[in-house]
């Protein structure tokens, strides 16, 4: 009998440098907290009924968050590879769990792991990153920088599918006296120069959907916010109209007016993912970069996933309100020869206690 067959997919931890600074005080740049628990969900798919199976983790991106990793207290507009370098050994460090565990899993003989890049880990784009990231994985590991496409199945992460977040792929670098550095996206550059300054006073910023009933909240209960956003906001809008933000591709004006006002902080990306079910014939998507979860049949054999994201997220949505965390992932096993996908979530393992953060 055929050992079973499985994918595993995740995407958007947003590992940072870890949940603690050197001090012991909250670092409010990391997103994730589920260090224990992503290692346990690892550990349970080498196990008991798994143990035989054949399985591939495949971490459908922004995995790694460079956009928001501090080198001794600055956050880097040129990312050269020994920025990114140093950024993601510094979260290598920040989470020894993770790592670990990815370790022992991509050690199994049956086990392998697919990294596949998004907007907050371009760094993946250097040699250098994917060296020292394959040194502590190990084992049976690849990156791919774009997409993943099996058996009618598409994984990719999807920040190409949206204007603001998407890279040039003709002209992924580019170059300052001799030194290669990441050619990133107007969204990227914005997170670095306007969220980021938010975020360290307002943690929460970047974890509110929809952003626009947030916004209209703030008006009324924190006008400050608002004006300091709105301002930043205008200002950086007005710098890339005027082509004066360094090192950014050069863009039309229409473009860019047409870039701002698409924009949407969570995108569902369901007319793109229908779009690749009804044109390209695949019979599954499956992506990340929204941090909302999705499941939908749009008929027999085209389905369209999203991952969401293990990171705690605040709902203004009436019909979902509140603080959610939800570690959903996507399972894809082949059932008679096919893969068939689903969004689960994991539960994890019961504990009597665990860090709370806010």
């Amino acid at each position: 009998m055929a050992p079973r067959k499985l994918k595993l997919v995740v995407s958007d931890f947003h590992l940072g440098k870890g949940p603690y600074r050197e001090d012991g005080s909250v670092n409010v740049f990391e997103d994730f907290r589920h260090d224990g628990k992503f290692a346990e969900f690892l550990d349970y798919h080498r196990e008991g009924e798994f143990a035989g199976a054949e399985i591939e983790l495949v971490v459908n991106g922004d995995f790694f968050n460079l956009l928001s990793v501090d080198l001794d207290g600055r956050l880097q507009e040129a990312i050269t590879e020994r920025v990114a370098v140093e950024k993601t050994d510094a979260i290598l460090r920040g989470h020894p769990l993770v790592f670990d565990a990815l370790e022992r899993f991509a050690g199994d003989p049956r086990r392998s792991v697919t990294f596949i890049m998004g907007n907050h880990d371009p760094g993946l784009l250097f040699a250098g990153v994917r060296e020292i990231i394959a040194r502590r994985v190990g084992g049976a590991h690849r990156f791919l920088l774009d997409s993943y496409d099996f058996d009618g199945v598409h994984v990719e992460h999807g920040m190409q599918r949206e204007p603001m977040n998407a890279f040039n792929p003709n002209r992924y670098f580019r170059e300052r006296n001799g030194e290669l550095f990441l050619n990133l996206p107007l969204g990227s550059r914005y997170i670095i120069s306007v969220l980021n300054e938010e975020k360290a006073q307002r943690p929460y910023i970047d974890k509110v959907a929809p952003f626009a009933s947030y916004y209209r909240w703030a008006i009324l209960n924190d006008p400050e916010a608002v004006l300091r956003i709105s301002l930043r906001s205008v200002g950086f809008a007005a710098a890339a109209a005027l082509k004066r933000i360094p090192h950014l591709d050069p863009m039309p004006l229409a473009d860019l007016a047409k870039r701002l006002l698409r924009y949407t902080a969570f995108p569902t990306l369901e007319h793109e993912a229908r779009h690749l079910l009804s044109r390209k014939g695949y019979n599954t998507v499956i992506m990340g970069h929204t941090h909302v979860p999705v499941y939908r049949e749009y008929a027999r054999d085209k389905v369209y996933v999203n991952t969401g994201t293990w990171n705690a997220m605040t709902s203004l949505d009436v019909g979902n309100l509140g603080r959610t965390e939800q570690l959903t992932y996507a399972h894809v096993e082949y059932v008679d020869g096919r893969p068939r996908a689903r969004l689960r979530e994991w539960r994890g393992i019961a504990r009597p206690t665990e860090d709370v953060f806010f």
